[in-house]
């Protein structure tokens, strides 16, 4: 599980922390005690620790829409449906991380 913040809007600006349950291009599963309301736009952002295929920690922003709430006992999450992309500043010239990190962010492989 990786940390992660968010936030959203409705009257007012809301911010809170999590961590992800799983992530893939589609979207991602946030596990938290305050969850943003169905239907709600949200802002996610998450940072992916170095390992032995890219040298150092890159950054990600998933924007989308919450799709699902769920809680069980005191296990609370929301699940969004959305765009996860790799954050601007965090891209370098030669493409290799964009790559990788494009990989690591299948449909068919996501992270947990």
């Amino acid at each position: 599980m990786v940390p992660v913040l968010f936030r959203w809007a409705d009257s007012a600006e809301h911010y809170d922390v999590g961590h992800s349950g799983n992530v893939g291009l589609g979207g991602m599963f946030v596990l938290t005690s305050k969850c943003p309301p169905v239907g709600t736009e949200v802002e996610i952002d998450f940072t992916i620790p170095a390992f032995e295929r890219i040298p150092r920690q890159l950054r990600f922003c998933c924007k989308g829409l919450v799709c699902r709430v769920e809680s069980c006992h005191e296990i609370a999450g929301f699940a969004v449906v959305g765009r996860i992309g790799l954050v601007e500043s965090e891209k370098l010239g030669d493409g290799i991380e964009e790559e990788v990190a494009a990989g690591l962010l299948t449909a068919s492989n996501t992270l947990q």
